[in-house]
């Protein structure tokens, strides 16, 4: 009886080591960079706390928000929209519009479709500072007219 004892909590205990080195495996594979900047960008609205073109410009953009949309696919175009409570008559902000990460620079370079303007993005304070940094020389967007605006443009957000 001592023997069949042995040989049942031998069993017992190879059973169990079976068991539990099949456990907790994680079977998704990892996130690629450019998944992983996606879900920084899209994790909340972004409010904006300065817009500069050299001189401080935030008080033209009053309320301003910006969110990332879009589901992840490698290469993938994804969307922004934007609001504020007012917008200067012209502005090298376009208010929505599609995107994507610049191939070879998904950690800091998006590239806005519309207009192949080229943003320098900078994320700071645990992920919950975005700073957009672009040239940006052309006719302005919103309201409806037309002007240069031209220069070295900062937009700086923060979120939750």
């Amino acid at each position: 009886m001592n023997h069949l004892s042995r040989i049942l909590s031998f069993l017992l205990l190879v059973s169990v080591t079976l068991l539990l080195s099949n456990c907790g495996g994680d079977d998704d594979p990892e996130k690629s960079e450019e998944e992983v900047q996606l879900d920084k960008l899209k994790a909340a609205q972004w409010t904006l706390i300065s817009a500069s073109d050299g001189t401080d410009r935030t008080a033209e953009y009053p309320g301003m928000t910006l969110s990332f949309v879009g589901t992840f696919s490698t290469g993938g175009t994804y969307s922004y929209t934007s609001s504020a409570t007012d917008w200067p008559s012209t502005s090298p902000w376009q208010k929505d519009g599609t995107w994507k990460f610049v191939s070879g620079s998904v950690t800091n370079k998006i590239i806005r479709l519309s207009d192949d303007v080229e943003m320098t993005y900078t994320l700071s304070n645990s992920d919950k500072q975005l700073s957009l940094a672009f040239n940006y020389t052309g006719t302005g967007f919103n309201n409806g007219k037309v002007a240069v605006v031209e220069g070295d443009w900062v937009f700086t957000f923060t979120r939750p």
